[in-house]
């Protein structure tokens, strides 16, 4: 269906709190994910069954706020800015269509994409955050940001990340090419920035959780060198948990998002009936 022109293909950026969910993947019945809620969703308000992909497989518990997903289907009744306002009057309210737009027929959320930002967050401050808890990660000891951040930046590159994949992914390439990874401190915060062209099972997780242990001391700052030169997940810090992560957006090539340009409509030639011809004007 996605290659009939009858069809449209939708691009929708989605936000959701993932607190309640088995995480973005549809799961066995009776397991509540974003992606078999939004399925729901737009099956009902399109007649038709939808298959929507996704970005990336956010795990349980984790958030997006820049989640990108596609859906194709055959029906154009429904202008895309009311199937996004009737859509968002039926999800869940932790669950929203940021935006909605067409897109070429061959553009795949996950696919096509060229890379994706993701954002960490730690709190360091006193007492329990009650109204942060879902959000983020609560440390209770002192680090020192100053030695993430150098073993932060031994991050940025191409590289072999098997160390920092959790042992449920299974893929055979394991390079990747990380373009930003960096530390912001706020009053009782610290977050972690990571951008790269893809990421393994739990990586994001894993490099926090590296992280955090330099921070508290426990390893050096270089020991980051030797994780990615060994590939030995057993010098890795354990993952971070996964409240403190949220997708935060996620990067395409123009050429993927650009519609094709309709051919120009053949010129009528001019009615001979009861005028005058071109000729004679």
């Amino acid at each position: 269906m996605g290659n009939s022109i009858e069809a449209r293909n939708i691009k929708l950026v989605v936000a959701y709190d993932g607190t309640a969910y088995h995480g973005w993947q549809r799961q066995a019945p009776g397991l509540p994910t974003v992606q078999g809620s939004i399925e729901a969703v737009l099956g009902r308000l399109l007649g038709q069954a939808v298959a929507v992909n996704g970005a990336g497989r956010t795990d349980a518990g984790v958030h997006a706020c820049g989640q990108v997903a596609n859906v194709h289907t055959a029906d154009r009744r429904i202008p895309i800015a009311n199937l996004l306002r009737a859509a968002n009057a039926r999800l869940p309210d932790d669950i929203a269509l940021v935006s909605a737009a067409e897109v070429p027929p061959a553009f795949h959320a996950s696919r096509s994409a060229a890379g994706k930002t993701y954002r960490y967050r730690i709190y360091l401050g006193p007492g329990k955050p009650v109204m942060r808890a879902r959000y983020v990660y609560r440390y209770p000891r002192p680090l020192d940001t100053a030695r993430m951040a150098d073993a932060a930046g031994r991050l940025v590159g191409r590289h072999d990340f098997r160390g920092l994949a959790s042992s449920g992914d299974q893929r055979d390439n394991t390079i990747r090419t990380i373009t930003r990874c960096e530390l912001a401190e706020g009053a009782d915060e610290v977050h972690v920035t990571v951008a790269g062209d893809g990421f393994l099972y739990k990586m994001v997780r894993n490099i926090v959780g590296s992280l955090v242990e330099i921070g508290r001391g426990r390893w050096p700052p270089e020991s980051i060198d030797r994780l990615l030169s060994t590939g030995d997940r057993a010098l890795s810090g354990p993952s971070a948990p996964p409240e403190g992560l949220c997708l935060m957006s996620v990067r395409y090539p123009p050429e993927a998002l650009r519609m094709p340009v309709a051919p120009a409509r053949a010129r009528r030639p001019p009615s001979s009936r009861g005028g005058i011809g071109e000729s004679e004007r």
